[in-house]
């Protein structure tokens, strides 16, 4: 019982509230009160005001050659007066920066000035044509700096590659550049002896590919460009057979080594298209005279020489053989 008078309770007073707000008269003097905010607002604007924007700075065009040694500021506090409606233009502020050319400006020994009536000409250039400078802090700009110096250095390519089965490095991976120029200080530049990339992980490299490589960057120390274009020539290998004759180096002239036997076979890793192009010339196996004299018997192990970057993995057999000295 109690429950539905609660309910009836609720839906009398309910009915009650839209009534009043539904009315006419209610209506009215809401939409005269809307109407008095807007025109409130509008004047309000109209009037010059006083406020503080933060103006962004970037330095730029500092040179290579040139490291700032002290923190210059990276925003102006700026006092500006105008009509209210005009803030709206500088809400923006950090995407509209005042660009510092450093390049540009009177380069003293040591440092670079920039003068209140220097800096106040640079905050006018942002500013509105309406819009005036009450004040701004700071009024001056100091940047300290000290000149580096430079080494040309070759580019090392830090890398974890892992080629997929049957694939092979078809050529010496290409770095473009492959030298760079460093700046930074003498002592810094002294230690250094490459200039390292970023640690590259590939794995079932199956194909040639190409990418942009950053170099590892290190504190006080600029680089000309700071990355490489990195390329890897890959492609299928297969194995190539063929029988390669003994030679013997450091020979006296009167003497000769015959070996037992007189060739041996010999099995390497080339790629596809080199494969036609492949000479057993390519492969050296040979005997030095010169350790033959420390030998207790007669047989000795055969050395391996590749001639060819396009060829790689060679296993001969026999590996050892016998050999006897005759006089030419």
């Amino acid at each position: 019982m109690a429950e539905n008078t609660g309910k009836i309770l609720l839906q009398y007073y309910t009915k009650k509230l839209k009534t009043f707000f539904f009315s006419k008269d209610i209506l009215s003097f809401l939409l005269f009160l809307l109407i008095s905010t807007i025109f409130w607002y509008v004047h309000a604007l109209g009037k010059e005001r006083e406020t503080t924007i933060k103006v962004p700075i970037h330095y730029v065009g500092v040179p290579l050659n040139m490291s700032l040694t002290n923190d210059p500021p990276m925003e102006i506090s700026v006092d500006i007066k105008d009509q209210g409606i005009r803030f709206f233009d500088y809400g923006d502020a950090a995407q509209n920066p005042i660009n510092i050319d450093v390049s540009r400006l009177q380069i003293q020994k040591g440092e670079v000035f920039i003068t209140p009536e220097q800096l106040k000409s640079r905050i006018v250039r942002y500013l509105k044509p309406t819009t005036i400078i009450q004040d701004f802090h700071p009024n001056s700009i100091l940047i300290r700096y000290e000149m580096l110096s430079h080494k040309t250095l070759p580019v090392e390519f830090i890398s974890k590659i892992e080629l997929e089965h049957q694939y092979m490095l078809s050529s010496d991976i290409r770095l473009q550049p492959n030298i760079v120029t460093v700046y930074g200080p003498k002592k810094m530049l002294d230690t250094l002896k490459y200039v390292r990339t970023e640690c590259k992980s590939i794995e079932n490299l199956n194909d040639t590919v190409s990418f942009n490589c950053n170099f590892i960057p290190l504190k006080s120390v600029q680089y000309s460009v700071n990355k490489t274009k990195v390329t890897i020539f890959v492609e299928q290998f297969t194995e190539r057979k063929v029988q390669i004759p003994i030679t013997a180096i450091n020979c006296p002239e009167n003497l000769m080594v015959r070996t037992f036997p007189a060739e041996v076979n010999a099995t390497c890793t080339i790629g596809l298209s080199k494969f036609k192009n492949f000479n057993s010339s390519d492969i050296q196996v040979y005997l030095d005279y010169n350790e033959l004299k420390s030998d207790i018997t007669s047989k000795h192990v055969l050395k391996i020489k590749s001639l060819s970057k396009n060829i790689s993995n060679i296993r001969i057999s026999p590996l050892e053989v016998e050999y006897i000295l005759e006089q030419k």
